[in-house]
Order: C-alpha cells, then sequence, then structure tokens
C-alpha cells in the first residue's frame, strides 16, 4: 500500500530523552510530521482520540504502562494507526508476545537512524519490519551487547550543543540561542558523532541519559 508523505508520528515513551531523540529524527526528516508525545498510557490514549497519525512509536518496557496489554487495547481501539514498536527489550519471550497480538515493527533502541527510517516507512505502509537483532532473537541466535565506545573527550561547548540536541533543538534554533553560526553547530554535532562512535539521535540521548549530562 502507498503512503502519501508526510508520515504523521506519535512518540510514546516513558523516557524524557529517548521522547526527544525520536521527535528530534521526525523532525529532521521531511517525509514525517511529528504530531505529539506522550509518557504514559492515559496521555497515549488521549493522544490517540484527538489526535490524526499515521504511526505510533512506543516502547513496552514498562509494565504498569506501556504493557502488551496496552498495546494490544490500542491496536483494537485505534485500527487505523500502525504501530512501531521500539524498545530495550531482547528477551526472545517478550519479543513474541508482541509479535503475537499482531505487531509487525519492532526494533531495538540501538538501531542506527537508517534503520528507524526505514521502520517508520515500512510500518506507514503496513508493511512488516524487523531489526537485524530481532531477527537473530527470533532465529534464536546469540545476541550481542550494544558497545558504546567514547573515541575521544567532549569539550564543554560541545556538551552545551548535546544537551540542547537531545531536547528536540535544531541546529538551526541552537545557532541562534549560542550566538553561533549555522555551520559552527552542524560541524560540533558532526565531531560529537565522531568522537562519541555513534550516528543518530537515539544514541546520542542513550549517551546523554546513561552519563547523566543531562543532571549536570
Amino acid at each position: 500500500m502507498q503512503k502519501s508523505y508526510p508520515i504523521r508520528v506519535i512518540i510514546a515513551d516513558t523516557a524524557f530523552i529517548i521522547r526527544k531523540g525520536l521527535k528530534t529524527l521526525v523532525l529532521e526528516n521531511d517525509k514525517f510530521e511529528y504530531i505529539t508525545e506522550v509518557s504514559d498510557a492515559k496521555g497515549l490514549h488521549k493522544a490517540l482520540q484527538e489526535k490524526n497519525a499515521d504511526v505510533l512509536i512506543v516502547d513496552h518496557c514498562c509494565d504498569d504502562c506501556f504493557s502488551v496489554d496496552v498495546i494490544e487495547k490500542i491496536k483494537t481501539q485505534h485500527p487505523e494507526i500502525n504501530i512501531l514498536v521500539i524498545s530495550h527489550e531482547k528477551s526472545a519471550e517478550e519479543i513474541k508476545k508482541i509479535i503475537n497480538i499482531g505487531i509487525k515493527n519492532y526494533l531495538l533502541k540501538d538501531c542506527d537512524e537508517q534503520e528507524i527510517t526505514d521502520a517508520i516507512k515500512a510500518c506507514a505502509k503496513g508493511e512488516k519490519y524487523f531489526c537485524g537483532q530481532i531477527i537473530d532473537v527470533l532465529l534464536e541466535k546469540e545476541l550481542s551487547a550494544q558497545q558504546h565506545c567514547i573515541t575521544g573527550s567532549i569539550s564543554e561547548r560541545e556538551i552545551e550543543v548535546i544537551r540542547r540536541l537531545v531536547t528536540g533543538k535544531r541546529p538551526k534554533e541552537i545557532a541562534s540561542q549560542m550566538n553561533l553560526s549555522y555551520h559552527t553547530i552542524v560541524t560540533h554535532k558532526r565531531n560529537i558523532y565522531s568522537k562519541l562512535g555513534i550516528n543518530n539521535s537515539i544514541e546520542l540521548a542513550q549517551y546523554a541519559l546513561k552519563t547523566g549530562l543531562m543532571k549536570r
């Protein structure tokens, strides 16, 4: 099924940093339209009633929030929306629970930007999309841990840029706020990704969350 652009996206995740990272990814792609973000099941039900969206990106890691039961209920009540699960969950048993309720799109949070982008597009068209690690789990292969290697030191200015990026600010906004040129911010962003050995805003958000950067 062909899907016209832009693809309208709702983001549901309990983690602020992850929501902002996904928001940035969506905003930076002209094929996508950011609709809203929510942090709990109550907010998600309200958003789905009030907003018109094509794709719901949701994590199911929290049993008392975005549980399998909650996702299944949403799938039943809102059959018009396609659901993409992006989670830390690497348990074959839990992954199979999600697939068994009819979810056809599942990624892990350490997937790169291209995989996430491709998954959103496939999801909008009603096509199946599982990342390579999920396929490995389903095929009962050993799943290796994601490595987060820091290959260079991060300057104070780069830390400030990171803080702004993970809260959803775009390079043009950051340049204005920091009194710097757009080119300078883009260069900082490229250097940050290179130093941290990361590829996208999701990994940057995970780094900031893991290191407590946002609390400094």
